[in-house]
């Protein structure tokens, strides 16, 4: 996929002095063993939330689908990929550094108008400290870092909450050394598995703080494909073009669901905690409608319908790396403050030309016949300056565009989300 420059969500897409990085960030040795599946494995139990929280969550998912809508129907948008999650915890630390203005600006566009900042920071600390506990089969890792550029006088108080509820790594360096950008591209790197290698190009001149955060996915499906059924199927553009493909085949009880509109399965992972759910839009349905389509309602209406059906799955193997500037679409989402200066960052420091001059969000994704790898970068830079289905068995081909998320199972928690329009 072409790259997108200069302008997307999960500014974060994160740790303080040991940045969430228990053994939920195994080495490559203790990973293999970590998500080798066992003979029974028992279903994963649901992630406790609050009332508020799950409000938080829903709200996050809205957010999720309109950051998504943003990126995928505009501009570079052929196989967009993103993880929502990453954005929203980058996000969700630069909270901390706002005005009151700014800040009620960030959680109108969140949904989380009513919140207290308390409340919101402990989501984050229970939603990504869950995350990371509920399948032991799956390796995760989310971290969070701040970087700091020498002498500069941030608030004690906004470094604190930071490493308090996001577990924040917190470095001071001199941003006119060369070996500051190679540390801070060399965390993100170690964090993602070396899947992202590198975040910044450049350190401007008036930069003074990076936030950033880092997720790392990798797990088996529940239930393989076996590589001898892969073969090579015709894939069906939306021009009606057909390219040849690395097509996966399987025969299983899933999850499954379809209407007038869309057509989906829900492919488990590990213990079940974490799953892919595929959604092809139906027949003559360009794929920008279904992008718009979706939404958190819609969503949830899925994943409150889908019921295990006998279903002849065929999925594309593939793997991509994307790249967006989300400035512009967090804007257009109705966060504007923090892009201008005015104090609107004084809860970073005492300086009122503070502002947001981009959010970077870097991701990669693989999917083959043992299951998904994927991983994501969010860096927020901060400068001054001045229906059911029948018993019979059902067909989900995915040999035309579609749209694909990772979720966790028991709140419905997006970690990425993905459009398909043509596997490389």
């Amino acid at each position: 996929m072409k790259n997108v420059f200069c302008y997307l969500l999960f500014v974060c897409l994160s740790l303080g002095c040991l940045s969430c990085n228990k053994s939920t960030f195994p080495d490559v040795e203790s990973e293999e063993e970590q998500i080798t599946p066992q003979e029974e494995v028992q279903p994963a139990g649901p992630i406790s939330l609050t009332t508020k929280q799950a409000e938080k969550l829903a709200g996050d998912n809205a957010f999720a689908f309109n950051l998504f809508r943003e990126v995928a129907t505009s501009g570079d948008k052929e196989n967009a990929f993103i993880s929502p999650l990453s954005v929203t915890m980058a996000l969700g630390m630069l909270f901390n550094g706002t005005s009151p203005d700014a800040r009620a600006e960030m959680a109108t566009a969140l949904g989380i108008s009513d919140f207290s900042d308390t409340e919101v920071n402990e989501y984050y600390q229970t939603l990504y400290r869950a995350l990371l506990d509920i399948d032991p089969l799956t390796a995760i890792s989310i971290a969070n870092s701040i970087w700091c550029k020498q002498g500069y006088p941030v608030k004690p108080t906004f470094i604190e909450l930071n490493r308090n509820y996001f577990d924040a790594e917190v470095q001071t360096l001199d941003f006119s050394l060369p070996s500051t950008l190679e540390a801070i591209n060399k965390w993100c790197a170690q964090k993602t598995n070396d899947k992202i290698t590198s975040i910044l190009d450049a350190i401007p001149d008036d930069a003074v703080m990076y936030l950033i955060n880092a997720v790392y996915f990798k797990s088996k499906w529940q239930f393989e494909f076996d590589k001898k059924d892969t073969k090579k199927e015709k894939f069906t553009l939306e021009n009606g073009a057909q390219v040849n493909l690395d097509m996966m085949n399987q025969t299983a009880t899933l999850p499954y669901y379809a209407d007038e509109m869309l057509q989906c399965i829900e492919m488990p992972y590990g213990n079940q905690a974490f799953s892919m759910v595929a959604i092809l839009p139906s027949e003559g349905m360009p794929l920008d409608d279904l992008v718009n389509y979706l939404d958190n309602d819609v969503w949830k209406n899925i994943l409150s319908n889908l019921r295990e059906r006998n279903v002849q799955v065929k999925f594309p193997r593939f793997k991509q790396e994307c790249e967006f500037q989300l400035k512009e679409p967090i804007y257009n989402l109705g966060m504007h403050l923090i892009f201008q200066g005015g104090g609107n960052l004084n809860g970073i420091a005492d300086d009122g030309r503070l502002y947001v001059s981009r959010i970077i969000h870097k991701t990669f994704v693989e999917v083959n016949e043992e299951g998904t790898e994927a991983a994501a970068v969010t860096a927020v830079e901060v400068l001054f300056t001045s229906v059911g289905g029948s018993p019979q068995l059902l067909p989900f081909h995915a040999n035309r565009p579609f749209l694909y998320l990772i979720k966790e199972k028991s709140t419905g928690a997006i970690l990425f989300m993905g459009r398909m329009d043509q596997p490389q």
